[in-house]
């Protein structure tokens, strides 16, 4: 399993604005990839992964969406998305960041 990619930056967030992205999940291995869960690290961030078995040699899409708190105004923001597959070590970790206005 390969995310591409690692990290994406937002730069400037508007606070309590949702703002989202899309990791691309490619199947390396010779059989159709599961994406059993995407775990975010706090309630603001919200993944929603491939519903579908992402076949070999293709590309699903994990859409993670980012809302800040109001105590959050001002502050940077780095959070990240646990991916867990049906495959042993299919695990990997991506990362948002950004800074949120004030």
């Amino acid at each position: 399993m390969e995310v591409t990619p690692s990290v994406y930056d937002f730069g400037s967030i508007p606070k309590e604005t949702p703002v989202s992205t899309v990791f691309k999940i490619k199947n390396t291995g010779d059989k159709p990839l599961i994406i059993n869960d995407a775990k975010a690290s706090c309630g603001c961030t919200v993944p929603r992964k491939p519903e579908e078995p992402i076949l070999p040699g293709e590309v699903g899409e994990l859409e993670v969406t980012y809302k800040s708190n109001p105590g959050q105004a001002g502050a940077p923001m780095n959070k990240s998305v646990t991916i867990s597959g049906n495959i042993p070590g299919a695990q990997k970790i991506v990362t948002i960041k950004g800074q949120v206005q004030s």
